[in-house]
């Protein structure tokens, strides 16, 4: 009877620290902000740029024919080639006891393909502020093993010029997203929507964890309406209780069990992101230093000082208090396509056919409005609509984001569904964004879509992956890559290695045709 007793406490015991133990979850919500620049524009009016290429572009200002407060000269020098060789590779089988019972021999082709470009800005607001890089892009190439060097020199010869315009195609791309990126990093106002995560309990049967999950959705609510370009005032009210009740929790988790130290540090850590994203890094700090002082997730706590720190700097600099407010980017050149109307005549010219869509957001509510045909092969990262007025005459345009937008449906049939993933033109640091892309193919083993005017885009229905056929992996492994998904299907895989799909919409449609149907 004793023993029975001792086991039902013992039981209780454990039931009762399992209910405390305090799992954490990462949980997401969306937020949206501006990244500053390094050297900014303080004076709105003046975030004017010009460039002699049309690949550069500058976020959050006007690009212009010339004379622009940011004046950009890039320069893609080309491609060249060097130290090519024909290199002899011995091969020896052995038997058993190691003796050598054959020698045979093979031959690659090795060269080096380099691209170089330059860049040169000048900065008419503050002379100070310029830039000017040379950039260099080097790679080694190494062909396939061929059994003579007869056979590895007439391969070389009379693939050279391809190799080489895909080498100059990748590192052109590559190099030119590159400066992009650091131009925007120092100079433009780029619009960011991510998700970052906080820390929720996700053990049910802890006391807390009704409330904790309650408030995480209150949370995802309100950071669901943030904007990169409307003022968070209202955000920073609506948020106010989540931040007490985090609060409120810290004095009931005391002592230096491990279980009381995650729970002051989801709140601790909780809170300082809130402040991060609420444009409030001094108030981010103190909850850092407290996450430090509580010896659970230094790491963290130091990070994110790092990050106010970081942000206090941001705003010195660009002499403001908040990464939310209304920038533009615009195209005021003669070949733009996104010059804005000063009236309805500039806007809708007589004689300006007009395509009616249905717009259908992510929230699932479906708009109908007039967009300009010759707008149309523009889409991709937003979609620009007729704005009428009270008596039906056109006023301008209305943007609508890519990142707001489920799906676009013309009365003709042609289809748009929004993606995520990296362009042609995105940094390689960058992340994937959402995009609006056009229907092509669709099956149950690849879906094909087609991005602006020409850019093919593979979505994978298995693990719903998404990639461009024009980004780095695909310009220069592209029949590689192709071969990979061919796999299974014989005769497809034979004319792929017989490279008879070239890297454009019509071939690859072709290809997924073929793909679904294995022939």
């Amino acid at each position: 009877m004793f023993k029975k007793i001792i086991l039902a406490i013992a039981l209780m015991v454990f039931a009762t620290s399992v209910s405390q133990n305090a799992n954490l979850d990462r949980e997401y919500v969306k937020v949206s902000y501006i990244k500053l620049p390094a050297k900014p524009i303080l004076d709105n009016n003046k975030r004017s740029f010009s460039s002699n290429d049309r690949s550069i572009s500058l976020l959050g200002f006007s690009r212009v024919e010339t004379n622009g407060t940011i004046d950009i000269v890039y320069n893609y020098n080309g491609t060249q080639i060097s130290d090519v060789e024909i290199n002899k590779t011995k091969h020896e089988d052995k038997d058993k006891e190691g003796n050598i019972i054959s020698v045979s021999y093979t031959y690659n082709v090795h060269a080096q393909y380099s691209s170089s470009a330059n860049i040169s800005v000048n900065n008419a607001y503050n002379p100070e502020n310029g830039y000017q890089k040379n950039l260099i892009k080097t790679d080694e190439y190494l062909s396939k093993s061929f059994s003579s060097h007869n056979e590895a020199q007439n391969y070389y010869n009379r693939n050279k010029y391809n190799i080489k315009n895909d080498y100059a195609a990748e590192h052109k791309i590559e190099m030119t997203n590159n400066v992009n990126y650091t131009l925007n990093k120092l100079y433009g106002y780029v619009s960011k929507s991510r998700n970052d995560q906080f820390w929720i309990l996700g053990n049910k049967k802890h006391p807390e964890y009704q409330k904790h999950m309650e408030t995480y959705e209150t949370m995802k609510t309100i950071f669901d309406k943030m904007k990169y370009d409307v003022p968070i005032d209202v955000l920073k009210t609506e948020l106010q209780p989540s931040i007490a009740y985090f609060e409120g929790l810290i004095p009931k988790y005391v002592g230096t069990k491990k279980r009381m130290k995650k729970m002051r540090y989801a709140s601790y850590y909780n809170i300082a992101k809130m402040y991060y994203y609420l444009d409030m890094p001094e108030k981010t700090k103190e909850y850092a230093q407290k996450l430090i002082a509580n010896d659970y997730g230094k790491s963290d706590g130091k990070q994110l000082i790092r990050l106010s720190n970081q942000l206090i700097e941001d705003f010195r600099i660009n002499k403001i208090k908040s990464r939310h407010f209304e920038i533009l980017t615009e195209d005021l050149t003669h070949s733009g396509h996104d010059q804005r109307p000063t009236n309805a005549e500039a806007f809708l010219d007589p004689g300006t056919e007009l395509v009616k869509a249905y717009v259908i957001t992510k929230s699932n509510d479906t708009t109908v409005v007039d967009m300009k045909i010759s707008d149309v092969d523009q889409i991709g990262y937003s979609i620009k609509t007729i704005k009428y007025n009270d008596i039906n005459t056109p006023v301008g345009v209305e943007v609508v984001w890519a990142l707001e937008i489920s799906e676009v449906l013309f009365i003709d049939g042609t289809h748009y569904k929004n993606l995520t993933f990296k362009d042609a033109s995105t940094s390689a640091v960058d992340k994937a964004t959402s995009k609006l892309c056009k229907v092509i193919y669709e099956s149950d083993k690849i879906n094909l879509y087609q991005f602006k005017i020409s850019e093919p885009v593979f979505e994978f229905p298995e693990n719903n992956k998404v990639q461009s056929t024009r980004t780095t992996t695909y310009v220069f492994g592209f029949n590689k890559n192709l071969a990979k998904l061919a796999e299974g299907c014989p005769q497809l895989l034979e004319d792929v290695k017989a490279k008879h799909f070239k890297n454009n919409i019509d071939d690859l449609k072709v290809f997924c045709n073929r793909l679904t149907t294995c022939n």
